[in-house]
């Protein structure tokens, strides 16, 4: 997992945040009375040590002060582990990131804060496989949180080098004061105003250019304890859930203030999100009996459990546009971060960051890769890419968050192509036998083709060049703010190598591939990097297969039986009245891939005042040949299904809608796309 880094402390209780993607800034509330911000990109401060000297061999090096030897609070270490295998090791938390032959004075400290760093050590032997030869820069994020480039000026066991360390600015900034202990903040899409919840009871309306609390609108109040928002700006409303120990879930009205309860009864709510269409909301509840997270159709008001073991669970993000899975932030005594799949037809509960420092809040996405986690006094960077890719390894790295030597290569062809990563537990994004669809990110290794002589590069799909042009966001020192940039392909299919010098917002980003002309089926990538735009100066060529599957599932319930007592049965029609004596039934369903696909299905009933009860279900279990279609016309579950609960009259006296979801195993190598869902009504009425 991930090592947390803290690039903010001493706040006064960070709770609720909103990661505003175009600046590069997260908006935050402390419980001590702010609104804050902090800018993620900051201009330099001062330079702490420079200078040049020559490092022993099997020393150690403190970038801080330039001196040599020692364990506390060094940096670095000059490793000989033998007198041929040599590596530059980082030391004490500190990171490296191995930026190549590039030019001294282009690597400035806003390009050293904007690089992926990692406990990967780097190559120095004393042979052709050493990547720190003469010119050579590398940097390094320090023990105490300061930015370092390193230069190899005179390989050697005792190596002469030149270094410049720098302290940065703060990025933090508050904004506003004299707060009721906030709780949550969200801002508005042109990024002016924000709305605020304090635990005394309020939701307000808060311009940022004038962000003091006096100056707030009250928009409502008497809530008990409000804390997480979703904000629905197109219809003017937001949402909000009470922490109480019989919460409610309202809807506000922004520009009347009017409250409209929609579900009571939630013990000790604190965390919600509204999926796209607004037809569900996901709480999470620190309930005595055990912290989860529900699903709520706000129709019907029924509630579905979909995470339990959560330890005070506290604020959600969804992870992706496509909803496949939830970001929340579990408080002490974990002190961690969990991600809730729910793509399985049981939802699936992984823990991706551990250590967080104590009661974290919120969690922000900066990017697939990269997330910010509010904590009481700390604000957290958590970075996986770093525990993915690595400047010293291949040219063409995988596709989005999964490295290619975990996409399968060998065997039969039909077997090839598949993403699987739970080959590694631990790894914060688990698939098995994934094929690829929609956008893929191609990731390549920037930094190595620079430090190879390499400027440009070209891509294939099998034989075919897509020539595709794709757009990054690029740090711009002129107006402090990343650019949108697009990338288009030279003359003869040529794309330029990134320089180690930029600060791209996605850093590895090489390519994105879309595949939606593609055959269904296996292909093979391949990427050649050149020094000149002319194939005879190649440098290097790579390539790995993947599967493409761009198809949806199908879903349909295409009957309802009523199994009738003491024999025989009735097909019963969509809206129809169930009332002879029995309250058994099956169903039968279609949740069919015709690629093989399949990777779950759920059949659900729901009823009544906030009733609901699994039906039948099914998770992919892996096979020699990855394929699984799902059923086709199948009656399901194998005994009848019954309606009766125990308790609850209105089971079998009441309308019932039956829901069934599908999703295939196809990812765009950040998250499952394909998802397909299905519901058809019937009323029982039993005797």
């Amino acid at each position: 997992m991930p090592a947390p880094q803290p690039i903010a402390t001493g706040l006064s209780g960070a709770i609720g945040s909103h990661f505003q993607n175009d600046v590069s800034r997260l908006f935050f509330v402390e419980f001590g009375g702010k609104i804050s911000r902090l800018d993620l990109i900051r201009p330099p401060a001062v330079v702490v040590s420079s200078g040049t000297t020559v490092l022993k061999g099997t020393w150690t090096f403190n970038l801080e002060n330039g001196v040599q030897g020692g364990s506390a609070g060094v940096d670095i270490w000059w490793e000989q582990q033998t007198t041929v295998k040599r590596r530059m090791t980082p030391r004490n938390g500190a990171g490296i990131s191995l930026l190549g032959a590039v030019g001294y004075g282009t690597v400035t400290p806003a390009v050293l804060q904007g690089l992926p760093y990692s406990a990967t050590p780097i190559n120095g032997s004393n042979n052709s496989s050493n990547q720190l030869t003469n010119g050579v820069v590398f940097a390094v994020r320090t023990a105490e949180g300061n930015y370092a480039k390193v230069q190899v000026v005179a390989y050697g066991y005792n190596m002469r080098i030149r270094w410049t360390t720098y302290r940065l600015k703060s990025g933090y900034k508050t904004l506003g004061t004299g707060y009721d202990r906030p709780e949550d903040i969200v801002l508005t899409e042109d990024g002016k105003r924000a709305y605020v919840t304090e635990r005394g009871g309020k939701l307000l309306r808060v311009n940022l250019s004038s962000a003091n609390r006096s100056a707030a609108t009250v928009v409502a109040s008497g809530m008990t304890a409000p804390h997480q928002i979703s904000l629905d700006e197109v219809h003017g409303q937001a949402y909000v859930v009470e922490f109480a120990p019989s919460g409610r879930l309202l809807r506000i009205n922004l520009s009347t203030g009017a409250k409209t309860p929609l579900v009571g009864g939630l013990n000790r709510a604190i965390g919600l999100l509204m999926t796209g269409d607004k037809r569900f909301a996901y709480v999470s509840l620190q309930d005595p009996g055990g912290g989860r997270i529900e699903r709520i159709e706000l129709s019907t008001s029924n509630r579905t459990t979909v995470a339990t073991g959560l330890q005070n669970p506290f604020f959600m993000t969804w992870s992706d546009a496509g909803e496949s899975a939830i970001l929340v932030a579990e408080r002490a005594p974990a002190n961690r971060l969990a991600l809730v799949d729910l793509t399985s037809s049981t939802p699936v509960v992984r823990r991706i960051a551990d250590g967080l420092p104590s009661q974290p809040s919120s969690v922000a996405v900066v990017s697939p890769t990269r997330l910010l986690v509010c904590s009481n006094s700390i604000i957290s960077d958590v970075d996986f890419v770093a525990d993915v890719f690595h400047a010293g390894g291949p040219l063409l790295m995988g596709v989005g968050h999964v490295p290619k030597d975990r996409i399968s290569q060998t065997g039969a062809a039909a077997i090839r192509g598949y993403a699987d990563t739970t080959v590694d537990p631990g790894y914060f994004f688990q698939v098995k036998d994934a094929p690829f669809g929609g956008t893929l990110s191609i990731m390549l290794n920037h930094t190595k083709a620079y430090a190879q002589g390499a400027r440009y590069y070209r891509l294939w799909v099998d034989a075919v060049e897509p020539e595709q042009t794709f757009n990054d966001y690029l740090w711009s020192t002129t107006t402090n703010r990343f650019e949108l940039r697009s990338t288009a392909p030279l003359a003869g299919g040529y794309y330029r190598m990134r320089r180690p010098g930029q600060v791209w917002y996605n850093h590895w980003l090489g390519y994105r591939l879309g595949t939606l002309g593609l055959a269904n089926g296996l292909h093979r990538i391949r990427v050649r990097s050149y020094r000149l735009r002319n194939p005879s100066t190649q440098v290097s060529t790579e390539a790995f297969w993947i599967r493409i599957d761009n198809q949806r599932p199908t879903t349909s319930i295409d009957q309802i039986v009523h199994y009738l007592q003491p024999s025989g049965n009735e097909i019963v029609g969509t809206c129809a009245i169930v009332d002879k004596p029995t309250d058994r039934f099956k169903f039968r369903i279609t949740a069919h891939d015709a690629e093989g696909h399949l990777k779950s299905w759920a059949l659900t009933a729901h009823w009544g005042n906030n009733k609901s009860k699994g039906v039948s279900s099914k998770t992919y279990a892996p096979t020699p040949t990855k394929m699984w279609t799902g059923p086709s016309g199948s009656l399901v579950p194998s005994a009848p299904w019954r309606a009766t609960v125990a308790g609850d009259p209105t089971s079998t006296r009441c309308a019932h809608t039956f829901y069934l979801y599908a999703w295939d195993r196809v990812i765009n190598g950040y998250q499952h796309i394909h998802r397909s869902t299905y519901h058809k009504s019937i009323t029982i009425m039993l005797p």
